[in-house]
């Protein structure tokens, strides 16, 4: 996951994955709200994006500092 002035992307090249979620480009004024979880034992994020989509990530380190910076770029806790 890689945070950029414009937005948040995800990236992976695992075929397991769906083709539309391989490079998934989430932009901050379309992210409604972001929420921490977890899933067992993983601590999560979740996006909320304003179309209604919501995506869930396990965060293993710097799940704070993501946080952060979706703060710092005006997105909604």
């Amino acid at each position: 996951m890689v945070a950029d002035p414009e937005a948040i992307t995800y990236y992976t090249g695992k075929v397991t994955v769906p083709q539309a979620f391989r490079r998934l480009v989430m932009r901050y004024e379309a992210i409604s709200a972001v929420t921490k979880g977890w899933l067992f034992i993983l601590p999560t994020v979740t996006v909320h994006m304003r179309d209604g989509n919501e995506y869930r990530f396990a965060v293993f380190f710097g799940r704070k500092r993501l946080l952060n910076i979706l703060k710092d770029m005006g997105v909604a806790r």
